[in-house]
């Protein structure tokens, strides 16, 4: 049961971020503290769309389950998923959990209801969508692991949070539409390989970054380009490249950063660059 003294405090929490400048906003922590007030064993922020390579999964934050591990299983089902197929085909963003769409009993015996259970341990889960163009989705999504429904009082917090955190969203996006400054060769080297789909603990493995660093830089290519999320971000990137007529988004400087060797350790280093 959820405590009026919780429920007041992650209220009091998403109005205090709504107040924040958007570069303050960090979606891990949001995610983290719906977690513990919803006492969840999961909860992350997803991404999913569709690239010039096809589809496009992106799990993030870390919380209590590897952001890889929610990126692998968010692209293995995406296209089975209810709630994933009616956010992303349809303009549909109220809080929805999986069991809205289907009979719990019928989820679990579904391919992807067995795999997510496999994986994660818990069949319901329930989504917070931001906004996003048809064929996006952008999310908070909860999961909990005893096997029944979520409650109506959990559904009546996550139903409160819902304007809020998308208000919160929507100001971010509207703060960041300015003249963007020029991207460094380090934030486009980071798009190029988020767009290619790799996660940002992968992209740090192979330039010797923490997932912490990478996301750092990531956070700052959103606010040049005015977005918040990595889809965007990899559509504006490659517009940009379009529009100033660069024959690939990737600077220069870039090249050189990624010309790379695989060293004793089974990690790509860069050729001249040293660890930090």
């Amino acid at each position: 049961m959820i405590v009026p003294r919780k429920y007041r405090q992650v209220l009091d929490f998403a109005q205090e971020l709504y107040r924040h400048h958007p570069a303050e906003i960090d979606y891990g922590v949001i995610a983290q503290t719906i977690q513990n007030v919803l006492e969840c064993p999961v909860c992350t922020f997803s991404e999913v769309g569709l690239s010039e390579a096809g589809a496009l999964g992106l799990g993030w934050p870390e919380t209590q389950v590897d952001s890889s591990e929610i990126t692998t299983i968010t692209l293995r089902n995406m296209h089975r998923h209810p709630l994933i197929r009616r956010y992303v085909n349809t303009s549909d963003r109220r809080p929805l959990a999986v069991t809205d769409l289907v009979p719990l009993l019928r989820w679990k015996s579904s391919a992807a209801g067995s795999d997510i259970h496999a994986a994660l341990d818990f069949y319901d889960h329930i989504a917070i969508p931001m906004e996003s163009p048809r064929g996006t989705m952008r999310s908070f999504a909860l999961g909990r692991s005893d096997g029944g429904p979520f409650t109506g009082q959990e559904r009546q917090l996550v139903l409160a949070l819902h304007p809020l955190l998308a208000a919160m969203d929507d100001k971010a996006r509207q703060l960041r539409q300015q003249t963007p400054a020029s991207l460094t060769p380090r934030e486009e080297q980071i798009l190029q390989m988020v767009r290619t789909g790799l996660t940002s603990r992968r992209i740090g493995a192979r330039l010797r970054l923490s997932p912490r660093t990478v996301e750092k830089h990531l956070q700052s290519a959103y606010s040049k380009l005015g977005v918040t999320n990595r889809i965007d971000a990899i559509n504006a990137f490659i517009t940009d490249a379009a529009t100033s007529g660069a024959s690939s988004p990737l600077h220069p400087t870039c090249r050189d950063h990624d010309s790379q060797h695989t060293g004793d350790d089974g990690l790509d280093t860069e050729r001249g660059a040293t660890a930090p």
